[in-house]
């Protein structure tokens, strides 16, 4: 197998017909394995990081995408070179995509990897748990590598089957709380309203208002800083149109006097809601707007019948896990160089790591 490197954005935007291909063979029919998304992250985490994308080829013939971003960072002053998958805040899950046998395109992978001078460590960031790429980095890599396994990240769901009154009579009492409790809680809740928009245009003020209280919201609550990404506008509203098209965008708006207090920004398809952001305007933090938003479409999806798996956002430790069905697992591999510099960078992160110093993915 031989492996072409595309950093280009010309030659990214060619790959759109044999991205869906492969997509459709390989059975990855989730948005967050779809050329769109993968446009989306492209076109929304540079300049901060260079996108590329590894094309596996046998014989000519494409076998296997792999989505990868370049990187720097300082580790206790040290400057890092980063390879990693091609990712946006938030995103759930990502993976490479194959119709070849995982353990070729991971060893022609990791041949890839040993021909290149440009990275220290490459950190392959949420990976499914029960991914064959793990299984197959964590078989071969002992014999070639310095590697780790950190920081596995949780995503919770929630089955939806039955009704929504079933589903609260199996809950305690503090997990059956409806939104019409919550709302009778809110200062006039009379004047709530909560919305589902399909159908959202890219330049709306509806839109406009959403990327304002993400951002405004993430940073106050200490979350990642989207304003890190300078083109996060323009990923929402790209992000947003292709979703549009594509019949994936769920956007729930929870309003008060007909401003926007909480959002659920969705992806749905294949009976998965799958919830990328969920914020609140801090503001209105004591009369949980958030909750109340989440509880109104749970009951929605519910009576709606379409959805069989709703899942929250990945990371997301509200009170309302206490009630799901459990939770998805994605994992993170750091991968270092064999040469002196990254020997030490593996040693001093493994050493901090143990001193109980957490580790995450900005």
């Amino acid at each position: 197998m031989n492996i072409r490197r595309i950093d280009k954005a010309r030659a990214f935007m060619e790959l759109g017909p044999l991205w869906g291909k492969l997509a459709r063979a390989s059975g990855q029919v989730s948005p967050f394995f779809s050329y769109d998304w993968f446009w989306c992250c492209w076109h929304g985490v540079w300049p901060r990081c260079q996108p590329e994308i590894l094309l596996v080829e046998e014989a000519g013939t494409p076998l296997a995408i792999i989505p990868l971003m370049r990187w720097r960072e300082r580790f206790r002053g040290l400057p890092i070179r980063y390879l990693g998958f091609l990712t946006y805040p938030n995103t759930p899950m990502v993976d490479v995509l194959t119709v070849a046998d995982h353990g070729l395109v991971v060893e022609a992978f990791r041949r890839h990897l040993a021909s290149r001078s440009d990275w220290d460590v490459v950190w392959l960031q949420k990976l499914p748990a029960s991914s064959q790429t793990v299984k197959e980095l964590e078989a071969t890599l002992p014999s070639c590598l310095a590697w780790r396994r950190i920081n596995d990240f949780l995503m919770p769901y929630l089955t939806i089957e039955g009704n929504c009154e079933n589903f609260y009579d199996t809950k305690n009492h503090s997990g059956r709380k409806t939104s019409q409790e919550f709302q009778e809680q809110f200062p006039c809740p009379g004047d709530l309203n909560v919305e589902e928009h399909r159908f959202v245009e890219p330049w709306s003020q509806c839109l406009q208002e959403v990327i304002e209280l993400i951002n405004h919201s993430s940073k106050k609550n200490g979350a990642i800083a989207y304003s890190a990404f300078p083109r996060m506008p323009e990923f929402f509203r790209e992000l947003t149109r292709r979703a549009t098209k594509n019949a994936w965008l769920s956007l729930w708006l929870l309003r008060f006097k007909g401003k926007i207090i909480a959002v659920e920004y969705q992806l749905c398809a294949d009976g998965r809601a799958q919830t990328l952001w969920a914020e609140e305007d801090p503001a209105y933090h004591p009369f949980k707007p958030a909750r109340i938003l989440h509880f109104s479409l749970l009951q929605a999806l519910f009576k709606r019948g379409s959805i069989n798996e709703y899942c929250m956002a990945p990371g997301r430790n509200g009170a309302e896990c206490k009630w799901v069905t459990g939770c998805h697992r994605t994992v993170q591999l750091k991968l270092y160089r064999p040469n002196l510099y990254s020997r030490l960078l593996y040693r001093l992160e493994k050493k901090m790591s143990q001193e109980g110093i957490n580790e995450c993915f900005h």
